[in-house]
This record gives C-alpha cells, sequence and structure tokens, in this order.
C-alpha cells in the first residue's frame, strides 16, 4: 500500500472536534440563512428605478459583498474539516479566505455606518449637532475600517488589539448613529397625529437597527482574548453573522420605506393625502403637512426632498387661516 494512502477506520467513536467546529457550523448555518434574508429583501428591491444609481449601486455592492463572504467562509470551513481535519497546526493560521472575509465584513460595515452620514447630512446639515455626529460617526467608522483591514496579518498580539479596536470602535460608532438619527428625528414631532406616527416608526426601526447591531459587536468585544487561541471557532460563528445583520438592516430600511407608504395610505382622509415621488436629486423623506393657505398657492407646495429619491408628502386642512410646516425624516 502506498504511504500515502488514506485509511479510514470504521472502528470507535471517531475523534471528537465538536469542541472546536460546533459553534463554527451552526454559525454558517445561521449566516446562511441571514444571507438568504438578504437576498430576499434584495429580490424585492431591485429593481428600483426611482431611487438614484448611487443608491442602486451601494445596495448592489452590499449584495455582492454579502455573498462573496458566505462562499470565503464556507471555502475555510472546508480547509478544516476535509483536507486538514483533526490538525491542530492549521488551527492556529488564518487561511487566506477568512482574512479577505474580515475585509468584506469591514467594508460592509464601513458602507453601514457611512450611510447614516449621508442621511444626516441629507435631513439637517444647518445645526452644530449635525456636524457634531458627522463627524464622531465618520472618524468611528474609518478607524473601524483601518482596524478591520489591519485583521488581514496572522493572530499575534497586533491582530488582538486591531480586532478589539474594530470591534469596539463599531459597537460605539452604532450607538453614536442611532442616538443622533433619533434625536434629530423626535425635534421634528408636530401636532399633526399622521405626522408623529411616521416619527415613531422610524424612531423605533432605528433603535431595533442599532441594539441588533450593537449587541453582537459588545458580545465579540469581551473575546478579544479568546482569538488569540484556538478556539477562535467558538466566536467566528458571531463574527459569521455579523456582515449579514448589517445588509440585512440596510436592504430592511430601505425596503420600509413602500411599508410606510401603504400604512399611511390607507389612514389618509379625503383631504390628506401620502404621495411619494422622485423629487429633485436630494436623498431625504419628507413629510409636508401643508393648510388651505398653502393648497391655494400651489407654488408654495412644492416641498422638494425625498427619502432615497421618495418623499412623503401629506397635505391636509389645517384651519382657515392655514400655515405650512416641513418635517423632514430620513432613514437608511
Amino acid at each position: 500500500m502506498s504511504e500515502n494512502a488514506t485509511t479510514i477506520s470504521i472502528d470507535g467513536a471517531g475523534l471528537d472536534m465538536s469542541g472546536v467546529f460546533a459553534s463554527v457550523y451552526w454559525g454558517f448555518v445561521i449566516s446562511l440563512f441571514c444571507g438568504g434574508i438578504t437576498i430576499v429583501q434584495a429580490w424585492l428591491y431591485f429593481p428600483h428605478p426611482r431611487d438614484k444609481p448611487l443608491v442602486q449601486f451601494t445596495a448592489a455592492f452590499m449584495l455582492i459583498l454579502d455573498l462573496a463572504s458566505s462562499a470565503l467562509v464556507a471555502q475555510s470551513l472546508y480547509y478544516y474539516l476535509i483536507p486538514h481535519f483533526g490538525s491542530e497546526a492549521q488551527l492556529g493560521k488564518l487561511t487566506p479566505e477568512l482574512s479577505s472575509d474580515c475585509l468584506m465584513s469591514a467594508t460592509i460595515t464601513f458602507i453601514s455606518q457611512m450611510w447614516f452620514v449621508f442621511q444626516i447630512y441629507q435631513f439637517n446639515r444647518t445645526t452644530t449637532l449635525a456636524w457634531i455626529s458627522m463627524g464622531l460617526i465618520t472618524l468611528g467608522a474609518l478607524i473601524t475600517y483601518a482596524a478591520g483591514i489591519a485583521i488581514l496579518s496572522d493572530r499575534n498580539t497586533s491582530f488582538i488589539i486591531l480586532f478589539g479596536i474594530a470591534k469596539g470602535t463599531a459597537a460605539v460608532t452604532d450607538i453614536i448613529a442611532t442616538a443622533a438619527m433619533c434625536f434629530l428625528l423626535t425635534e421634528q414631532k408636530t401636532s399633526v397625529a399622521q405626522t408623529n406616527n411616521i416619527i415613531k416608526w422610524l424612531v423605533r426601526l432605528l433603535i431595533n437597527r442599532g441594539l441588533l447591531v450593537t449587541i453582537v459587536q459588545c458580545i465579540l468585544f469581551p473575546e478579544i482574548p479568546v482569538i488569540a487561541l484556538k478556539v477562535l471557532f467558538s466566536r467566528l460563528a458571531i463574527h459569521a453573522t455579523t456582515a449579514k445583520l448589517y445588509a440585512n438592516t440596510f436592504f430592511a430600511m430601505l425596503n420600509g420605506r413602500e411599508w410606510l407608504k401603504k400604512q399611511h395610505q390607507q389612514g389618509a382622509h379625503t383631504m390628506s393625502s401620502v404621495v411619494f415621488s422622485k423629487i429633485g436629486n436630494s436623498s431625504t423623506v419628507v413629510s409636508s403637512i401643508s393648510a388651505f393657505h398653502a393648497r391655494s398657492n400651489p407654488s408654495q407646495t412644492d416641498v422638494e426632498s425625498q427619502f432615497n429619491d421618495k418623499s412623503c408628502e401629506m397635505t391636509g386642512p389645517m384651519g382657515t387661516t392655514g400655515f405650512s410646516k416641513t418635517v423632514v425624516v430620513e432613514e437608511m
């Protein structure tokens, strides 16, 4: 028999590697499920001609990165489980595919966080709070992305430090982005119930999204020392789903606009309407409540803003004298 021949034993319990690979296996299964959700959301979103090409390109790029990330993790699992099964020497190495997955996850996180900067800029660029928020989010996103790229090195002391910086900064940045958007939205509340319902729905959506991604990042942060050991794979399960969550919430907020439109169209009165249309080149969601006086002056009823090339204009009778108030709300 050749020395290179593989001998397979059918006796005994076999080599138990569940302590190393069990969590990453089930984590990969969950990440595939999340990837399927992303595909469905992308199917619902595309084509979306009313959005600007930049928005559509960003959405397509996020989908490609998400699918590529799944393929790279699958290849890494194949490397550890098939040709090198049971080899402890290989557990101390990062495969090129796993390193590339770290880069793609960092890119998805960066796009998601910078999208909030873009939304805040379109939403409110006149206040000091808005500019401070944009500056902090941009700084945090850049640090997270830079640390995520540096993780491509082999596992050593630098890897541990950079991984901690990437996850810790990402969590803080998500908290700042969520808090800033929620605060700016609540400032736009009016005495009109329909407008306040829109704002409340957006705030709940932002809080749920912020809590979800922040909790995942915080779970990974305390496990930095573990990653330096051979049980790296016990936390890779969580890492594999992080990018999926960012991609899922990105598409969920894009598709949520249609649901929001339908909900408020159903509750509109005879003299009130909810109209989503492409206006100008901005990217803001606008809820414009105009009174009888504004209705009698069509030139005053054109409020230019949109939510990713969509605007929500609500016009209703507010009395005989009338007034005009614009509430701008922005989401991802």
